[in-house]
């Protein structure tokens, strides 16, 4: 790994943060991490029932400016080198209008105090031009789309929706599922090790007892896909529901990452 984000704290309404479930012995426990294993360290904003107030927060310059200055101070307090906003989802065209410019103000307000600032977003959703190019990354959140939730060519159609959006490829991080979802009950999840623990499917295996995921042999394949497209990486969600030992995503990551042109 070079990034870890943290997930996650909300926004308010009114722009403050909601930081409750960020308790101080984890800030110091990520500062170590960041510290030993040299990682920049960035923390994510929001997710998928964490981004209630986005609408609110960024409609109103006064709260959008808070929330960009509260950003900051809690960053340059906690030693986090920037900010991974995960609104899911804007609706309609003034919400999207206002996320660019919360994403264009933030960006502006983040480059004189060298902070960096990346958004994830869905493999449908869209972002302005002027919302894309103000990211210095997006991580693409290529997963969970119905049915057999991430497909090794659900990847390559998402990475080249935002490629022909004019997106550049050294911004784009292609995500990557370590869990799995039932194909038959809505919004049933299982970690990858909890899979392997529970059915022990072969390494190209990506279906096993009604439950759809990335097998290594998928995740090698979209690891080379990255590489092969110049993209800037892959992001996981999420490492602590890799496998433990020779069964790891990450390895297979890692492997793959290094030797792009070996065999499946």
């Amino acid at each position: 790994l070079d990034e870890l984000v943290f997930f996650s704290i909300e926004p308010r309404p009114n722009g403050t943060l909601d930081t409750a479930r960020l308790k101080p012995t984890v800030v110091k426990q990520l500062g170590r991490l960041k510290q030993k294993y040299r990682l920049r360290l960035r923390l994510c904003i929001g997710g998928w029932d964490r981004s209630a107030a986005f609408a609110a927060c960024t409609a109103d310059d006064a709260s959008r400016a808070r929330f960009i200055r509260q950003m900051i101070t809690f960053c340059q307090a906690n030693a986090f080198d920037g900010v991974d906003l995960d609104w899911e989802h804007p609706k309609g065209p003034a919400q999207q209008r206002a996320y660019t410019r919360l994403i264009v103000e933030t960006k502006k307000a983040f480059t004189p105090v060298r902070l960096s600032l990346t958004a994830a977003i869905a493999g449908w959703q869209q972002l302005s031009p002027t919302a894309a190019q103000s990211l210095d990354r997006i991580h693409l959140m290529s997963y969970d789309a119905e049915g057999r939730h991430s497909t090794l060519q659900q990847s390559r159609k998402d990475v080249n929706r935002l490629r022909q959006a004019g997106i550049p490829a050294d911004r784009i991080c292609l995500g990557l599922p370590f869990y799995g979802r039932s194909l038959d009950k809505q919004r049933t999840a299982y970690t990858y090790a909890e899979i392997v623990r529970r059915f022990a499917p072969a390494p190209t295996v990506d279906e096993t007892n009604g439950i759809y995921f990335n097998g290594s042999s998928t995740i090698r394949h979209k690891t080379r896909l990255a590489v092969s497209s110049g993209l800037a990486g892959v992001s996981i969600w999420e490492i602590g529901q890799d496998a433990p030992g020779p069964r790891s995503l990450l390895k297979v990551i890692s492997e793959s990452r290094r030797d792009p042109g070996g065999r499946p």
